[in-house]
């Protein structure tokens, strides 16, 4: 929790100098560079070392990146080198990456399907999100055949879950329980199937309604 609260004070203070400076895409460019440079083994080894002098840690932080980032961007990197917080930087740069998606009214949208979309129905899933999020979404596409249909989708902590399997789950769980739930029919929804897309490539392309029908 304490790390986590210094990611983000950290994060908010090189965010707040970007919006300021008006350089918010190239600084959370530079802070993720960053974090994937402070990952390197030999680097993430020199950095960790107690018995190695600060001074020969900055002067590789500056070769490393003095010609590659901003310069706010470099006190950053030679800010966390001095207070030793050299493993938070994968930190850091997630939650900067989460101020600037708010900041745009923008999401992730990681959407998990059994089959490869196309465009189109890209296009079509990211337009019913957009609908449900108020949000613009930035679309992340994953195959997992197991969910046999439709769409899973995780934007940030929502899941909205559409999927054959999670409904033939719920199915399954109301005729064990013998509980009737007035707010889903399911043998309306399963003749609606046909509009979601399958394992095999055989059905329709996938209808937006399908994500409404799934926070029922």
């Amino acid at each position: 929790m304490l790390k986590g609260a210094i990611a983000r004070r950290y994060a908010g203070a090189i965010f707040d100098i970007a919006v300021r400076q008006n350089t918010l895409d190239q600084t959370l460019a530079d802070v993720q560079e960053i974090a994937s440079l402070f990952a390197n083994r030999k680097l993430a080894y020199l950095l960790r070392e107690p018995n190695i002098p600060v001074q020969r840690k900055e002067t590789a932080i500056r070769q490393a990146l003095a010609s590659r980032v901003l310069p706010t961007s470099l006190n950053l990197a030679l800010l966390v080198v001095q207070r030793g917080l050299v493993d938070l930087m994968p930190n850091i740069a997630r939650e900067l990456h989460r101020l600037v998606l708010d900041y745009k009214n923008e999401a992730m949208a990681a959407v998990t399907t059994a089959m490869q979309l196309d465009a189109k129905q890209q296009d079509l899933v990211k337009q019913a999100l957009e609908r449900l999020t108020g949000k613009t979404i930035l679309l992340e596409t994953r195959i997992q055949p197991s969910i046999l249909g439709g769409v899973v989708a995780r934007v940030g902590d929502r899941v909205i879950d559409g999927s054959v399997e999670h409904r033939l789950k719920s199915l399954q769980q109301q005729l064990l329980t013998g509980v009737a739930t007035a707010s889903i029919d399911f043998f309306a929804e399963a003749a609606s199937e046909e509009a979601l897309p399958s394992g095999d490539g055989s059905q329709p392309a996938y209808q937006p309604k399908a994500l409404d029908q799934s926070r029922q």
